[in-house]
């Protein structure tokens, strides 16, 4: 029974074309970066994350920092860029 709890609280989301787990169904800006990027290029890399398929409205867009969604129980697609400062 524990196991079918805990399979109920994963969320099975793509960042950058890898699968990622995550327990909640909300999930933020900074949560998907460090996800992607769990080591930061540069101390000065500020990053793009452009999502499809949520479950909040709107489906498709852009996540900006500070910022949540709600993500599918199963594919929700992240795609993280990094970009340096100018």
């Amino acid at each position: 029974m524990e196991a079918a709890v805990k399979q109920k609280s994963e969320f099975a989301i793509i960042i950058n074309g890898e699968l990622a787990v995550v327990p909640r169904e909300t999930v933020s800006f900074e949560e998907v970066t460090a996800i992607a990027f769990p080591v930061a290029p540069s101390e000065e890399t500020t990053f793009t994350v452009v999502f499809r398929k949520a479950k909040s409205k709107p489906h498709n867009g852009n996540l900006a920092e500070r910022q949540t969604i709600e993500v599918r129980k199963e594919g929700t697609v992240f795609d993280v860029y990094p970009t340096g400062r100018s």
